[in-house]
C-alpha cells in the first residue's frame, strides 16, 4: 500500500499526497455524498413503518385502499400509502428523522441537502423534454418547470403526465428533485384527469396547491390512476380488425409509427369506416401512403408494394390517401403531437456521451486543489461546459477514446481509435477499439489483455462499482468479449465472462443480464435462467417475453404453455416473431444504440439474441 510521503505510483516525481492520493479524493467526493444521502433514505425505510404507523396508515387510507387497488398493483399501492402518509399527513416524522441524519453527518454538503429535504413536494406536471436519467417537467398548477428524476428504464414521453413525490436536491443550479416511491406516469390522451384534479383543487377552498395535497392526495391519486378504456371496449370488430392489419403491415414494413396508429384510430373513431369501401383494408393501404407522403413513416415500400400487399388497386389506395390527408389537415394537425420517439434505455458495448462529459469534469476536478465541499460545487460550475486539454499521453489517449467512441463517421473513428492505441498501448478503451479494425483471429489475445490490464485498475471498494468512472474500462471489456464469445457460439465462456459482471456490478448498468440469460437457455440451464430473469424482475420485458418463449419451445414445441408464451411475447414485441418467420439475418450485438419497448430497434436485438438459442 502506498504511503502518503511514498512517491507518487504514476512515476510524476511528487509524493502521493501531493499528487494522486488528492486527485482520487477530489473524484471519489461527489461519490461518497450520493452513498451518504442515499443511506439516509435508506436508514428512513427500513425503519418506517413501525407496527403503529401502519396502524395509523390503513386508519387513515380507510376504505380508499380499495379504490388505490383497482387501479395500482400492489407494491405501488403500498409505495402510494408510504409516500402520502410520511411526505403530507405526518411529515414531522420524516423531519425528526432528517434532523438526527443530519446531526450525525460531519460533511456540510449533505447538511445542506438533508435541509432542502424537510419540504417534500408533490408535482402534477407535463414532460417538457427527456435527458438520460432526468425530464424537464412543467408543473400544471405553478407553470414553472421543474427537473425531475426518472427511473431507468423510463415509458413515458413527451407530452406525458407525471405524479408524484419529490425532494429537492440544492446541489443542482436548476430546481432538481430526486424521485421518491410514488411515481405514476399516464399519456397525454388522459388530460380530462389532470382537468378532473383542477376541478377538484377549485372546489377545495384550500389555502395553497400544497395544502390541497395535503387534503386530498389520495384522492389525486385514485382520479389519476383511473384506467383507461381498453381499446376492444371502444371500436367494433371490423373496426379492431383495421388497427390491427396497420399494425401488421407495419411490423412487415419493420417500422414503428405511434403517430401514424393515432392518426389511424383517431380516424376510425371520429369518422368511422366509410359505408362505400369495397374492401376495408384500402383504408390502411391509404393510411400507409399518407403516412410515407408526409414523413411520417419511411418510404420502406412502393405503392405497388403496398396495394399488392393489401389487395387493393392503386388508385383506391389513392383515394383514401386523400382521405387522410384531408383529415389530418383539418383535425390533426393543429394538435401538439410529438412524432419523435423518446428512448426507453440504451444499450451497447461502448460508453456514451454522457460518461465521456463525467470524465471531462473529473478530469477538470483532478486538477485543482478542492479544500471543501462548497469550492468543490463552484469548481463544477466553472468547468461544466468548459473544454478539457490532456496534460500528457495517458489523458490523451482516453480523451482520443472517448471521442471515437462516440463518433458516427467511420473513418474519423478509425483514425481516433488509431491515436488513442498510439499514444497508450496500455489504454483498455483503446485496446478494445482497436479490436474492430484486426483480424477474428487475433481478437481473443486483445480481450484478454484488454481484461487484465483493466483488473488490475479496478477498484472494488464502491458500493456501486459502476459509479466509479475507472472501473467502467474493465467492465467493458468483460462485456465485449462476453458478446463475442456468445456471437462465436462459445456459450460457456461468455457466461462465465457475462456473470463476472453481474457479480462485480448487481445493478447491472451495461444490460449484461439479456445475453448471460441467452447462454444459459443455450447450454440448457433453464433453471438458472429462469432464477436470473426472476432475479431481475423488475426490468421484465420482451427480452424475458422472448426467452420464456425460448424455455417453454424447448420442452415442448406444440404446447399450450408455448403457444400462451409466443402469444405474450408478441404482445411484447411483434417485430421479432416476423425475424423469425422470415429467418431474418443476425445483426452483430450494437456498440451503442437506443431503443423503445416494441419497436423494431428492440426486436433486432433481441433477434441477435434469440436467433443463436433457438
Amino acid at each position: 500500500m502506498t504511503g502518503r510521503n511514498d512517491p507518487c505510483p504514476c512515476n510524476s516525481g511528487k509524493k502521493y499526497k501531493a499528487c494522486c492520493l488528492n486527485k482520487e479524493n477530489i473524484i471519489s467526493i461527489d461519490e461518497e455524498v450520493n452513498k451518504e444521502l442515499e443511506q439516509v433514505l435508506l436508514n428512513f425505510f427500513h425503519a418506517h413503518p413501525t407496527k403503529q404507523e401502519t396502524n395509523e396508515i390503513y386508519r387513515w387510507i380507510g376504505d380508499r385502499e380499495e379504490y388505490l387497488s383497482d387501479r395500482f398493483e400492489n407494491d405501488k399501492v403500498s409505495a402510494i400509502m408510504g409516500d402520502c402518509y410520511y411526505f403530507n399527513r405526518r411529515v414531522d416524522i420524516w423531519e425528526l428523522h432528517l434532523e438526527r441524519e443530519s446531526a450525525k453527518s460531519k460533511r456540510p454538503r449533505v447538511q445542506t441537502v438533508l435541509e432542502g429535504w424537510m419540504k417534500p413536494h408533490v408535482i402534477l406536471g407535463t414532460i417538457s423534454q427527456i435527458n438520460n436519467n432526468s425530464a424537464e417537467v412543467v408543473d400544471v398548477f405553478s407553470e414553472e418547470k421543474v427537473v425531475i428524476e426518472i427511473p431507468n428504464p423510463f415509458e413515458g414521453g413527451v407530452g406525458d403526465f407525471i405524479f408524484g413525490h419529490f425532494l429537492l436536491d440544492s446541489r443542482q443550479q436548476e430546481r432538481y428533485y430526486k424521485l421518491l416511491n410514488s411515481l405514476i406516469v399516464f399519456p397525454a390522451k388522459d388530460e380530462a384527469l389532470v382537468e378532473r384534479v383542477k376541478l377538484l383543487y377549485n372546489n377545495s377552498n384550500s389555502e395553497s396547491v400544497a395544502d390541497f395535497y395535503n387534503k386530498y392526495i389520495i384522492e389525486c391519486y385514485v382520479i389519476l390512476g383511473d384506467k383507461e378504456s381498453a381499446i376492444e371496449e371502444l371500436f367494433n370488430e371490423e373496426e379492431l380488425e383495421l388497427i390491427s392489419i396497420l399494425h401488421t403491415s407495419l411490423v412487415e414494413m419493420d417500422i414503428k409509427s405511434d403517430k401514424l396508429m393515432y392518426i389511424f384510430i383517431e380516424y376510425i373513431q371520429r369518422r368511422g369506416i366509410p359505408r362505400s369501401m369495397l374492401k376495408p383494408t384500402a383504408l390502411v393501404a391509404g393510411a400507409l401512403q399518407f403516412g410515407m407522403l408526409n414523413s411520417i413513416i419511411p418510404y420502406s415500400w412502393t405503392k405497388k408494394e403496398i396495394s399488392s400487399f393489401l389487395d387493393v388497386s392503386p388508385s383506391t389506395a389513392n383515394k383514401y390517401e386523400g382521405l387522410f390527408t384531408e383529415f389530418y389537415e383539418n383535425e390533426i394537425s393543429k394538435e401538439n403531437l410529438n412524432p419523435n420517439p423518446v428512448f426507453a434505455f440504451e444499450v451497447g458495448t461502448n460508453a456514451n456521451l454522457v460518461e465521456f462529459s463525467n470524465w471531462k469534469m473529473g478530469m477538470h476536478l483532478s486538477k485543482v486543489s478542492v479544500k471543501n465541499e462548497k469550492e468543490m460545487s463552484r469548481y463544477i460550475d466553472i468547468y461544466k461546459d468548459k473544454e478539457f486539454n490532456p496534460a500528457n499521453d495517458k489523458e490523451a489517449s482516453q480523451k482520443y477514446a472517448y471521442e471515437a467512441y462516440i463518433s458516427t463517421d467511420l473513418i474519423e473513428k478509425r483514425r481516433l481509435a488509431s491515436l488513442a492505441y498510439e499514444l497508450d498501448p496500455q489504454n483498455v478503451d483503446a485496446i478494445l477499439l482497436k479490436i474492430d479494425y484486426i483480424e477474428e483471429t487475433e481478437q481473443s489475445a486483445h480481450f484478454e489483455e484488454a481484461i487484465r490490464i483493466g483488473e488490475k485498475q479496478f477498484d472494488p471498494n464502491f458500493e456501486v462499482v459502476w459509479g466509479y468512472l475507472p472501473n467502467r474500462p474493465y467492465l467493458r471489456a468483460l462485456f465485449k468479449y462476453g458478446i463475442s464469445c456468445f456471437e462465436q457460439k462459445k456459450f460457456k465462456e461468455a457466461f462465465n465472462l457475462l456473470n463476472k459482471i453481474l457479480q462485480l456490478n448487481p445493478s447491472d448498468h451495461q444490460g449484461a443480464r439479456y445475453p448471460a440469460v441467452a447462454t444459459l437457455i443455450a447450454l440448457n440451464k433453464i433453471e438458472e435462467a429462469e432464477s436470473l430473469m426472476s432475479h431481475y424482475q423488475d426490468s421484465d420485458n420482451a427480452f424475458f417475453s422472448w426467452f420464456r418463449w425460448t424455455i417453454e419451445k424447448k420442452k415442448s414445441f406444440f404446447s399450450k404453455e408455448t403457444q400462451d408464451a409466443y402469444e405474450m411475447a408478441m404482445d411484447d414485441n411483434s417485430y421479432v416473431a416476423n425475424y423469425y418467420r422470415i429467418k431474418a439475418p443476425v445483426l452483430p450485438y450494437p456498440n451503442s444504440i437506443a431503443i423503445t419497448p416494441d419497436s423494431p430497434e428492440e426486436g433486432k436485438v433481441i433477434w441477435t439474441l434469440l436467433q443463436p438459442i433457438i
